[in-house]
């Protein structure tokens, strides 16, 4: 049977969202697995800790191709290295973070990113008593510089992380500077042009929802 596994991330603009969601979730669940030696598992064994069906999971699979033959298990890193393939991580991809407060230099002081291919280039702010500060072995730039940098570097994403009044400004400097997708932090509906691909990150959602199941579960 031919090898039907897109090599860019062309194919995903034809997949449902959910699916593009759960890939990041099914590989960092494989390299979990590498890390503690597995080197083979079945369907129902990948899925279920994550709570995803194991019909789900290979509903999702099935997008991209055949990852096993019937009845026999994984190959972990044989599916790291496909999904790794299908989500374009084989190549350093640079970004940016506008906002250096304790938010912004947490993503930028967080190695994993690194591990998975994102590169930071530039972390941005307009508070004059940290401009100028070293941040992940960068220089603090004052806001006014992103645009610009932004397009001489070849730039195409950037993570924002000011307060949701900055938040809009800051979505129009990266698109003048020609990013293409925003992983948006502040807790504001940014509008965006078409091409241009916003990714909500609002942190105390997955809190609330956690408190609501805790109290939910303590109610039974």
């Amino acid at each position: 049977m031919p090898d039907k596994t897109p090599r860019n991330c062309d194919a995903l603009a034809k997949v449902p969202e959910a699916t593009i969601l759960r890939l990041p979730v099914y590989l960092n669940r494989l390299k979990a697995l590498r890390a503690r030696g597995v080197v083979q598992i079945s369907s129902r064994e990948l899925a279920e800790p994550m709570n995803i069906k194991a019909g789900q999971m290979r509903h999702d699979f099935h997008y991209f191709g055949n990852f096993s033959r019937p009845g026999r298990p994984y190959e972990v890193e044989v599916l790291i290295k496909r999904l790794s393939e299908i989500m374009c991580l084989g190549n350093s991809t640079p970004y940016v973070i506008a906002g250096a407060g304790l938010l912004g230099q947490a993503i930028a002081n967080y190695s994993r990113f690194e591990d998975d291919g994102f590169n930071l280039r530039g972390i941005f702010d307009i508070n004059p008593r940290i401009l100028g500060m070293t941040v992940h072995d960068l220089p603090i730039r004052h806001m006014e510089e992103m645009p610009a940098f932004l397009s001489s570097e070849g730039i195409h994403i950037g993570a924002i992380a000011v307060p949701p009044s900055a938040a809009q400004d800051i979505c129009d400097q990266m698109v003048a500077g020609g990013v293409r997708g925003i992983w948006n932090f502040a807790l504001v509906d940014l509008s965006a042009p078409e091409g241009v691909v916003v990714q909500d990150e609002f942190l105390s959602v997955g809190l609330m929802a956690l408190n609501y199941k805790v109290k939910a579960g303590m109610r039974e």
